[in-house]
């Protein structure tokens, strides 16, 4: 599994620089710095869940841009692909995914911080960046896939490749 430590170490920072680190609780709370990876891991997974909420609240009232790409061979269907902008810039975007009949049953999202990726999901998977970069790969439970630095480096690269070559269907290249 990847090190935090540097995460780990601007969480410290932060805990030290909190006027009410001096309060203590029974249970953790988002004031005390975690102690273990998987301590800061669950606290990443619960940040991403609820930004991914409070967008999903937001866009709610937002009209995306949608478009179904060509079948392509042995599927029943094209993709349907959405894009949702805020301030003229890409916020979010799903894309259909086939399941093993070429059904379009399934989805991937993928959500932006500006230029970058944020999240993504996609059947079986959740996908947490910070700062652009892949950090946590779970599964559809949100349980960390302890995977190697050289894994994680090819899944953000295909994530990626994904979410661009579906916005250039939309931007062209």
């Amino acid at each position: 599994m990847k090190t935090a430590l540097p995460l780990f170490a601007f969480a410290l920072l932060l805990y030290s620089c909190n006027p009410k680190s001096g309060t203590s609780s029974a249970a953790p709370s988002e004031d005390t710095v975690p102690q273990t990876e998987e301590e800061l891991a669950d606290r990443m997974i619960t940040k991403v869940k609820r930004i991914v909420d409070a967008t999903d609240e937001r866009l709610v009232t937002v009209e995306p841009i949608v478009d179904t790409l060509p079948a392509e061979l042995g599927m029943v269907s094209g993709r349907i692909i959405k894009l949702w902008l805020e301030n003229e810039q890409a916020t979010k975007l799903t894309v259909t995914e086939p399941d093993d009949s070429g059904q379009m049953t399934g989805l991937s999202t993928f959500y932006f911080a500006g230029p970058d990726l944020f999240y993504a999901s996609q059947p079986f998977a959740h996908f947490i960046f910070i700062g652009g970069k892949l950090e946590y790969w779970t599964d559809e439970t949100w349980q960390v896939n302890p995977v190697s630095k050289d894994i994680l480096d090819a899944r953000e690269g295909y994530l990626y490749d994904e979410a661009n070559k579906y916005m250039s269907w939309f931007f062209g290249n």
